[in-house]
């Protein structure tokens, strides 16, 4: 698992959202460095991709700002 970026850990999905450019480079580091067993390198690639198509619309029931 991903250590807590920043001063703090993730506190939700929006922060999540906001901090996923960050994320993603080390989710890409992740898998193209670390040694992933059977499907697991396509599975992390799928979920990059899943989480690159989420936007502001996608977040709407979350009652914070995400633009």
């Amino acid at each position: 698992m991903l250590p807590p970026t920043g001063d703090h850990a993730i506190q939700d999905l929006v922060d999540f959202y906001h901090r996923w450019p960050e994320l993603r480079e080390e989710a890409v580091s992740v898998a193209e460095t670390c040694k992933l067993e059977g499907g697991q390198r396509e599975i992390l690639g799928w979920m990059i991709k899943v989480i690159d198509r989420v936007g502001p619309a996608d977040l709407a029931k979350e009652n914070r700002d995400v633009e």
